[in-house]
């Protein structure tokens, strides 16, 4: 190493650590506050912040030897993941349905058969710190019995493998150490989920910029670690699946997916990019995913019959999809109402046939579902969107996360009971410039790359072993 290029590779060190040391400061900033609700400009700030910080850091260690920029991403994954543990949960509450859900499994009941605020479960809640005494409840502004445990009087809507995951948790004690057991169990998630991602770049199949902006950013040590959200199982699980369709294991893609399915329920969606298109063995795969949903939704059917969809359709109703209002960018085109579902299910249904047909990389089918999926449907919750970051990222399009990071505004907006419409599609119409400014660049670059007669550069799609054209090749 020439004298020159080791201080420009210690200048690119020292860019590393600051911005890592601004991504771990606004980390801890981010998850010190009593929650969204009571401090929502500080906390966007922050997010914002540490978003651009994550950008420009994730840029410099691409620059760094392997071996440096390998050591650089973990430790300051794992640094930004600790500073990310909360004493509570900072943007939602939807741990402390994890928690009683696993509790009321393993005390033997079913958390579809009752919502938690059922008087015949008052035995269940007896030193439980979800359901705080009569002086806590006193300072939370609350009545006696009161819970931090959202929608208590509506039975859960989460799917059965999600519920096995709930008593998995109550099974290893986490949920006794409060918010902070359930954030630890998704700090594995959340790192399991980086070493899935670091492994296709050791394989030379992804940029390592990639990555290393998943372990920068806010997405993953907000939603994933310190929200504890349960999308992060069903994102590991959907990797797996995706990259066993990748190696032509399309049983095994499709066992995946359906156990997704039965975490989250969107995964069923990336059925379409690993479905064969000849009839017989596309029937097949249809029949194995439908079995492992029978046999996941089964045992509680026939325990509590219908109750089984838990609070789901309500919940829709609440979000506005019954009424079509939800779809922000729909609506810029003046389409309302149930017009405005039928745009939406049309888009969707026809870029399902699209990638069905043509085929490309299931990674790169499954982010350009979940990606128009989430354009469609605009939701509020950040949190959805972190399976089409970690798909997007897998494929070497992190540019998707912006769809993730707009949500923050408008969740903040509709969390002070304010309308998010204008804020909404502000933001995600921000977010689509993003993906398509991105998608036109990598574009030109793949153009250049392969222009006749002309040697692809380094660091071009012609090197990156990909099965898919990826014009960000490993570094």
């Amino acid at each position: 190493m020439t004298v020159p290029t080791r201080a420009r590779t210690v200048a690119v060190l020292v860019g590393v650590l600051i911005g890592g040391a601004a991504c771990v400061v606004l980390a801890h900033d981010a998850v010190r506050a009593p929650g969204i609700v009571y401090r929502t400009a500080p906390l966007l700030r922050d997010v914002a912040a540490w978003t651009a910080a994550a950008v420009l850091t994730a840029l410099l260690i691409r620059r760094l030897p392997r071996r440096a920029a390998l050591v650089a991403v973990l430790l300051l994954a794992v640094a930004i993941r600790a500073a990310a543990l909360a004493d509570k949960a900072p943007v939602s509450d939807d741990l402390y349905r994890y928690a009683w859900d696993g509790h009321v499994q393993a005390a033997g009941g079913d958390p579809y058969r009752s919502p938690p605020a059922d008087p015949a479960l008052a035995p269940l809640r007896a030193g439980q710190w979800y359901w705080p005494d009569a002086a806590t409840c006193q300072r939370l502004q609350g009545h006696a019995g009161c819970t931090l445990i959202n929608r208590a009087g509506a039975p859960t809507i989460y799917p059965p493998a999600a519920e096995l995951w709930f008593l998995a948790l109550d099974a290893t004690g986490l949920p006794r150490l409060h918010d902070r057991g359930l954030e630890l169990a998704g700090l594995g998630v959340d790192l399991a989920i980086l070493a899935v991602l670091l492994s296709l770049w050791r394989r030379g199949s992804l940029d390592l910029g990639a990555p290393a902006f998943w372990a920068l950013a806010p997405l993953a040590p907000l939603e994933i670690v310190a929200d504890a959200h349960v999308d992060g199982v069903a994102l590991l699980v959907t990797l797996a699946g995706l990259l066993a369709a990748r190696r032509g294991r399309t049983t095994l893609a499709v066992v995946l997916l359906a156990v997704a399915t039965l975490v989250k329920l969107y995964p069923a969606l990336l059925l379409l990019a690993v479905l064969p298109r000849r009839f017989r063995p596309a029937a097949g795969a249809v029949a194995v995913f439908a079995g492992v949903l029978v046999a996941g939704y089964l045992p509680h059917v026939l325990a509590v019959g219908t109750r089984v969809v838990g609070y789901l359709p309500t919940y829709l109703r609440e979000e506005n999809y019954a009424t079509g209002s939800r779809y922000l960018l729909v609506g810029l085109l003046g389409i309302t109402g149930g017009a405005a579902t039928v745009v939406v299910l049309l888009v969707l249904g026809a870029t399902a046939f699209t990638v069905w047909w043509r085929r490309p990389d299931p990674l790169v089918g499954a982010t350009v579902l979940y990606g128009v999926l989430l354009l469609l449907t605009t939701p509020v919750q950040p949190w959805y969107a972190v399976a089409l970051a970690g798909v997007a990222v897998a494929c070497g399009r992190p540019e998707w996360m912006a769809v993730g990071l707009a949500a923050y505004p408008v969740y903040a907006r509709t969390v002070h009971d304010q309308s998010a419409v204008a804020t909404g599609r502000l933001a995600y119409g921000l977010a689509l410039l993003v993906v398509l400014a991105a998608a036109a660049l990598r574009w030109r670059r793949w153009r250049i790359a392969v222009a006749p007669g002309q040697a692809p550069r380094s660091g071009s799609a012609a090197n990156a072993r990909t099965p898919a054209p990826n014009p960000t090749a490993a570094r």
